[in-house]
């Protein structure tokens, strides 16, 4: 969660593709027609909006060189092979990877977390490649998807799923929008570019294998059955299918290269990576969410999973209940907080009282209401506290279970609201990927217990960075992923 905001509206322009896989007649009404020497100025324009969008640029010593050099190895098989490419890797923990016009390319260091292997990595960025030389940049505007708590309100009273545009905000700002036939055409250009640069071509089918699993580790954590709401790559047709096509691709020009190509450098290159939330936009360690920059922290409810993003903080419990947080700022110092919560924050909604109370030595303000969505009742609780400096700190809990033990959790939880002091802001430590190899006497609860407390379900996260482990521990002398607390 940052302190400051910025939904920066993202033109892309591209030209028409020119590859033998290209469905000129479906796009050409779609397409703005720019010459290709404006493609790299266009990309250049939208670079340093990318890049704030995405908490900036991931900077670790052998990391960035390494990812350019694989890149690089792509570009310079591609029909575009003059162009000066550029690699970035963005310091987000959203898993998502994409390119502008010009030969501009991205992956994030949360997709980085999840691969395994060189070889996976190689098909992603193979894969952006090919939208850039096929000119898929087509003129669109990214989806600004992140919700505060207003939007999370008003999706009560319209009766849109929160959970869902979560999904979204979690997809990540920027959303290509790309045709499901440009996506096929760059997933073949993507294998052709693998086999010509000497990666085994079934690696971009792998690495969609990894996103199927990432997202049935989403639905499952959370709840949500959308299907494709916890998508990362969710500007993408259905990754079943791409699986299916790029296999069959591959297949069609198979090699004798092992899928797991290259794993050991690349497990050195991303060990000391950081995991998760950079800790200046909040960290969570199980419940709790920590904010040593903002200096404030909080839990969520019992049973409750965190997920930060960029706009706010987020929280569901998998049954349909969802809790969002976020800061605010208050018109004048002199204004109450029940002012505030009935005549600012919840200006839009009928508030039938407002209970004065405090948080910690805080002044803060509650109130509690039933709002109807299609017929159903949606039970929300809303409190602000006064965070000092005109600051408010927002809390909404939504749910359609009356239970009045959740209501409790609920208070419990913005209750729990505090500022934190400099010696405990400065103890916080990320979160950092760490490669350790599996010992003789290795145990997977040991192996768990070394795992820095990020989600409710250890296992299933682990087992997700590690696939090899799906059945057990594996074979001696065999390397994985751990998330412990850095320096």
């Amino acid at each position: 969660m940052r302190l400051k905001l910025f939904l920066i509206p993202v033109i892309l322009i591209g030209v028409l593709p020119i590859s033998k896989f290209a469905h000129a007649d479906l796009m050409d009404n779609f397409f703005s027609i720019f010459e290709p020497s404006k493609e790299r100025e266009i990309g250049a324009q939208q670079h340093s909006q990318i890049v704030a969008q995405y908490g900036g640029e991931y900077m670790k010593e052998g990391l960035n060189d390494y990812i350019l050099d694989i890149g690089l190895r792509l570009a310079f098989v591609s029909e575009m092979s003059d162009l000066p490419w550029r690699f970035t890797i963005l310091n987000s923990p959203v898993v998502n990877a994409f390119a502008l016009p010009g030969g501009y390319v991205y992956i994030t260091r949360g997709l980085l977390t999840l691969a395994n292997n060189e070889a996976e990595v190689a098909g992603v960025l193979a894969h952006e490649i090919g939208h850039v030389t096929a000119r898929h940049g087509a003129a669109r505007q990214s989806r600004a998807t992140g919700i505060g708590l207003l939007g999370v309100i008003a999706g009560v009273l319209t009766g849109s799923s929160a959970v869902q545009q979560l999904g979204q905000q979690l997809g990540g700002l920027y959303v290509a929008d790309y045709s499901r036939d440009q996506e096929y055409e760059a997933d073949q250009l993507g294998v052709k570019y693998l086999g010509l640069a000497g990666y085994p071509r079934d690696a971009m089918a792998g690495f969609l294998e990894r996103m199927e699993a990432q997202t049935k580790y989403m639905v499952a954590l959370t709840g949500n059955s959308g299907g494709g709401s916890f998508d990362f790559f969710a500007s993408h047709p259905q990754t079943e299918d791409r699986i299916g096509r790029a296999a069959a691709t591959a297949n069609a020009n198979a090699d004798d290269l092992d899928r797991e190509y290259g794993r050991s450098r690349y497990l050195g290159a991303i060990d000391g990576m950081l995991y998760g939330d950079d800790p200046k936009e909040g960290i969570i360690k199980g419940r709790e969410f920590l904010h040593p920059e903002l200096r404030f922290k909080f839990s969520a409810p019992k049973e409750f999973q965190l997920i930060n993003s960029a706009r706010a903080v987020y929280a569901v419990d998998g049954k349909g209940s969802q809790m969002v947080f976020d800061l605010g700022m208050k018109s004048n110092s002199g204004q109450s907080m029940a002012d505030y919560l009935s005549r600012v924050w919840l200006a839009k909604i009928e508030v039938p009282s407002v209970s004065i109370t405090e948080v910690g030595d805080a002044p803060a303000a509650v109130t509690r209401t039933v709002l109807d969505r299609n017929g159903q009742k949606v039970f929300l609780t809303a409190a602000v506290i006064d965070f000092g400096g005109n600051r408010v700190a927002r809390f909404a809990y939504q749910t359609t279970n009356s239970d009045s033990a959740l209501q409790t959790r609920f208070t419990e939880s913005f209750s729990s609201f505090r500022p934190m002091d400099a010696a405990e802001a400065a103890a916080i430590k990320p979160i950092q990927v760490k490669i350790e190899m599996v010992s003789g006497n290795s145990e997977f609860s040991s192996i768990l217990a070394n795992m820095a407390d990020v989600t409710k379900d250890k296992k299933a996260l682990f087992v997700l960075l590690n696939p090899s482990f799906e059945n057990g521990v594996p074979s001696v002398g065999q390397s994985y992923k751990n998330l412990q607390e850095g320096n």
